[in-house]
């Protein structure tokens, strides 16, 4: 049954940092507690997996990742303030890059600014950044730098591919 965790089961999952007033669901997965911090009146909804058995994910004040959410922090993910990530959205720091002959690992550090949003089912690649005041359309694939300025078309959200 999913609930959200009590002030002593955030303090007994040893993460390196957890702030005042987060809300976790009891039915997110932590792989690397050690590195991974979240701020204040952060959420975490159901079935959400942080990944940071290698580098870390930083997580900003009042962020909402919704659930089914995969955030893979291999070379490090930051993710900052009054964020709102939808149900199913994939974050990699690390991939691996299938259009040459040989298989080249990517590993690139990802950094969401502030106030941004990501749409349900978006992928974030290892090497993106994305800035304050964004807006990531559902299903889009980033793989760059984002501005506000790249998203918006007539009043408008377009899909980043």
């Amino acid at each position: 049954m999913s609930r959200y965790l009590t002030k002593l089961e955030l303090k007994n999952l040893k993460l390196k940092y957890i702030g005042r007033n987060c809300k976790i669901s009891n039915l997110v997965s932590f792989v690397g507690k050690k590195n991974i911090s979240i701020l204040d009146g952060t959420r975490i909804d159901d079935f959400t997996v942080l990944v940071a058995h290698k580098g870390y994910i930083n997580i900003g004040k009042n962020t909402h990742i919704g659930g089914l959410s995969y955030i893979q922090g291999w070379k490090g993910v930051e993710i900052g303030s009054e964020c709102n990530i939808s149900q199913g959205v994939k974050i990699y720091s690390k991939s691996d890059n299938y259009t040459k002959k040989k298989n080249i690992q990517i590993l690139k550090k990802v950094i969401i600014s502030n106030r941004v949003i990501i749409g349900s089912n978006a992928v974030i690649l290892p090497g993106s950044k994305i800035e304050d005041d964004s807006r990531i359309g559902a299903l889009s694939v980033v793989s760059h730098k984002i501005t506000k300025q790249h998203l918006f078309a007539r009043n408008r959200i377009v899909k980043i591919y």
